[in-house]
């Protein structure tokens, strides 16, 4: 009997022992499992971290708005970082505007319709009946904003020196009369020579609108501007109207045209101001623009005699559709194609 009870008791002792044995065994599996789900749950938050640290230092990604991959902080452009917006512009606007360069290799895109005024009846008129230059011919037609400009010039002339022989003898010019003239240029002079002073048609200036002749008729004969020290006053402050003198003498290489002491054109105040100051001319300045001064680069800055500051940049043009350009926000701003590869922004600081 004795030994029954102890041989039961033996038997007790053993199940607690494996009892106890597997409570061990399971207790070192549930450490295990939480040991190795912490360090998952760890890492897996570092990765969380990274992931966030490089969203904010990488380029944007697809799913962000690409075209302000460039934000305006990044740019050297002062006017930018107060704010912006950014706006479309389309294949047909890269011909649009004061800057297009309409020259040998670059016709001028004629839009359905254009803002001509007829220098007849749009000359300023002083109630002495004087008016602050003549015209040619009674059928000139200039941009209406253009002739308003040319009216500002010569009138300021006028009340400077009193002089009254300013004379228009060419503005715009269609491809058809673009055309004869050419034509007859070839025929009296060779076609070498007429392309010197003569645009083959659908190349020229004058058919933006934008482009006049202009020379001194006194005394019953017509001169240059050059030729008359009196009126060399056009010259000197031509550019503070948004004029230039489009052909000088010394960049006919670089125009592909020869001098021309008469051939003026409008191309905005700023734009006037730096080519004039710089001793540029339009292919050079808008070569510089895009080569020192585009949107992600060194703003150009110009100030002019009235104490009035611009900030000018380039954009280049998409090749696939219409051009999104970062534009300044609470600013005057103006944008002109250049009738090439791209476009320039002109904001007005103050």
């Amino acid at each position: 009997m004795n030994y029954g009870q102890n041989r039961s008791y033996g038997g007790r002792s053993r199940r607690r022992r494996r009892q106890r044995m597997m409570k061990t065994i399971l207790l070192s599996f549930i450490v295990v499992l939480l040991v190795a789900g912490t360090a998952i749950l760890l890492v897996s938050l570092k990765r969380i971290s990274e992931r966030e640290e490089n969203r904010e230092t990488s380029p944007l990604t697809d799913t962000v708005d690409t075209s302000a991959q460039t934000t305006p902080e990044d740019t050297a452009g002062g006017v930018l970082k107060e704010g912006f917006i950014t706006k479309k512009f389309t294949p047909e606007e890269l011909h649009r505007g004061d800057l297009i360069l309409v020259r040998a290799g670059a016709p001028y895109v004629f839009p359905e319709k254009m803002n001509l005024q007829d220098l007849y009846t749009g000359r300023k008129k002083y109630d002495n009946g004087a008016r602050a230059f003549q015209i040619s011919t009674a059928d000139l037609e200039l941009d209406s904003f253009v002739l308003s400009k040319l009216n500002e010039m010569t009138e300021t002339f006028y009340e400077t020196t009193g002089e009254r022989g300013l004379l228009v003898k060419s503005a715009f010019r269609s491809e058809e009369s673009q055309k004869e003239l050419f034509d007859y240029r070839v025929e009296r002079d060779g076609e070498k020579e007429a392309l010197k002073y003569v645009a083959r048609p659908g190349e020229s200036e004058h058919h933006t609108a934008m482009a006049f002749d202009m020379s001194v008729y006194k005394d019953g004969a017509n001169t240059y501007i050059s030729d008359e020290e009196e009126y060399l006053w056009i010259y000197e402050n031509a550019h503070k109207y948004g004029f230039i003198l489009r052909y000088p003498e010394e960049k006919a290489d670089i125009t592909g045209i020869a001098y021309e002491a008469w051939h003026f054109r409008y191309v905005g105040v700023p734009h006037a101001y730096y080519i004039y100051k710089e001793g540029l001319v339009l292919e050079e300045y808008i070569e510089l623009l895009r080569n020192e001064h585009a949107y992600d680069d060194i703003h150009l800055t110009v100030e002019s005699d009235d104490g009035i500051s611009y900030e000018i940049y380039y954009v280049p043009a998409s090749e696939s559709g219409d051009t999104d350009i970062i534009l300044p926000s609470g600013y005057e701003y103006t944008v002109s194609g250049n009738n090439t590869d791209g476009f320039i922004v002109t904001v007005k600081l103050s």
